[in-house]
């Protein structure tokens, strides 16, 4: 099936990314010691009403920066649109664990990005 907005997945060292984008964004910083890749963030737990059960809300950033104490210090999403959804988990995500999302997009025919905290 193919994507909404275009992306086309990749595979680089084994790994299936959702863009090139997100695969060049990894060939950049995969040296780095404390990064880690789609780590699963509960934004609101499960819970029933009226007999009724609600799965949890999660997000799951592209990548994860952590300093050598082992604290999160850095989130990253690469990302070309910011859909309604994004935008909300992000307010989410800032709300229940204090840090915000740096959006990292991708530069036209270069292997470089901008970053913007949201």
């Amino acid at each position: 099936m193919a994507h909404k907005y275009g992306a086309k997945k990749v595979t680089v060292d084994g790994i299936a990314f959702d863009s090139k984008a997100e695969s060049i964004y990894y060939k950049l910083h995969k040296h780095e010691p404390n990064m880690k890749m789609q780590e699963k963030f509960v934004l609101q737990d499960k819970f029933r009403l009226n007999g009724k059960a609600y799965r949890e809300i999660y997000y799951k950033p592209d990548f994860t920066f952590y300093d050598d104490a082992g604290n999160l210090v850095k989130i990253v999403d690469v990302k070309g649109i910011l859909t309604t959804e994004f935008k909300i988990k992000a307010k989410m995500f800032a709300a229940r664990y204090g840090i915000q999302i740096t959006i990292a997009k991708k530069i036209a025919r270069k292997d470089l990005f901008t970053e913007e905290v949201i």
